[in-house]
């Protein structure tokens, strides 16, 4: 059985906080002068930073969570090198 997810028509901020999964993750910047708009996303626990494209708002069983289409450029970043 598929999981179905209801797309909310709601705009992400930078600097906010999102859910995916059992993860939060901050936005730390967007990109919008490609084809398909990215953001730059840091996951709170431990660094990791990735860009997301195709990123929107879901709800979802666990509340409203960010989803994107794929990532690229993961990376960790130390947490003392955080801006």
């Amino acid at each position: 059985m598929s999981k179905k997810y209801e797309l909310l028509n709601m705009p992400i901020y930078v600097g906010e906080t999102y859910q995916n999964g059992m993860s939060l993750y901050r936005v730390e910047g967007r990109e919008d002068d490609c084809l398909r708009p990215s953001l730059h996303l840091r996951r709170l626990k431990d660094g990791w930073e990735i860009d997301v494209v195709g990123a929107a708002l879901y709800l979802t069983d666990r509340g409203v969570e960010l989803k994107w289409d794929y990532s690229k450029n993961g990376r960790f970043v130390p947490m003392d090198d955080a801006g």
